[in-house]
């Protein structure tokens, strides 16, 4: 059956079933979006750290043949695309039922199709970089492009998953004076992570092999050093600015609240990268381990921009009063 037969069936069930299980299947579908896009860039760091990403040297098809051969680097990248596919599915899924139950909430409607469009460019880039046999360039925008779909679904979840709750996350003056701070963690998080996939991209990934020094020097010489160095200090300044934003947030937000809980969330996923990313260079740079690091560098990113979300959703109940009377005239 066609995909398109497919989903205009779903979609027609979908909208003629009451607007609660309508709501309830939203958030079924856009976690289980974000649970895949975070496979999905895992899963790309497996295909990065072994090497396979000309397991199938063309595209869309592999190998010429839609079943592939089965050896290992060839399975890896193959099933890299098939994740993709998944994603991609999830996230068409997530778009209709954000236009059929919430597209009068902006914030839900616009990042749902920014998810979707940047899916489609995604798979595009993705069968571009191995077009061009894997260019450091390519990779990086395809990694950029993947992190910033994760953060327009997690956006779209926390906005979308219960548009009546008048409940704040934090005071309206805490909330402002954070805004600032967040920002500047979640910039300096996407720099971080594009600075990594940069490093490696170019092949210095393993230029220091000890931690924390270079070669027994903070500032050694040669390029190669100098980005890999770059990386650590950048590690470092993003990381005093995400231990003191959740700090400023955990202090502002109520006991038990979703601020609390995402803040501690992300500042142990912060720290266990960090001692990720050491054991990396202890360890003679194990692929399992810079698979490790790569897939925790997401989920960092995934806390960061939970926390930014759940900072930027508060609203007094005058407003969520006029959120719900527009939502329920729809």
């Amino acid at each position: 059956m066609p995909y398109w037969t497919v989903y205009h069936t779903l979609l027609g069930g979908a909208i003629n079933l009451p607007s609660e299980r309508v709501q309830t299947l939203f958030r079924v579908v856009v976690v289980a979006a974000i649970l895949s896009a975070f496979f999905q860039v895992t899963l790309g760091g497996v295909v990065r750290v072994t090497d396979s990403g000309l397991g199938c040297p063309d595209w869309p098809l592999c190998h010429g043949q839609i079943i592939p051969p089965f050896d290992t680097a060839t399975l890896i990248e193959y099933s890299h695309r098939l994740s993709g596919s998944v994603l991609g599915l999830l996230v068409i899924a997530t778009t209709a039922l954000a236009w059929i139950r919430l597209r009068a909430n902006r914030l839900v409607w616009y990042t749902s199709v920014a998810a979707l469009v940047l899916v489609i460019v995604a798979g595009i880039l993705g069968g571009i970089t191995v077009l061009t046999e894997l260019a450091w360039q390519y990779r990086l925008l395809h990694l950029a492009i993947a992190e910033i779909l994760i953060a327009c679904l997690i956006v779209a979840a926390i906005a979308g998953w219960n548009p009546y709750s008048p409940e704040p996350h934090a005071n309206s003056e805490q909330a402002d004076s954070l805004k600032p701070l967040i920002i500047a963690s979640l910039v300096g998080a996407f720099v971080l992570i594009l600075s990594g996939s940069y490093m490696v991209g170019e092949g210095y990934g393993t230029s220091c092999a000890t931690w924390p020094l270079c070669r027994g020097s903070l500032l050694p010489e040669g390029w190669a050093y100098t980005v890999h160095m770059g990386h650590r200090y950048i590690a470092a300044v993003v990381g005093i600015v995400i231990l003191w934003t959740v700090w400023k947030a955990w202090a502002s937000a109520a006991p038990h609240s979703p601020v609390r809980m995402a803040g501690a969330s992300l500042a142990t996923a912060f720290a266990v990268q960090i001692v990720a990313g050491a054991f990396v260079i202890w360890n003679g740079f194990s692929a399992d381990l810079k698979a490790t690091h790569l897939s925790l560098a997401t989920l960092v990113w995934i806390g960061l921009v939970s926390l930014t979300a759940l900072i930027y959703s508060y609203r007094p109940a005058s407003e969520f009063s006029t959120a719900v009377f527009r939502q329920k005239a729809t």
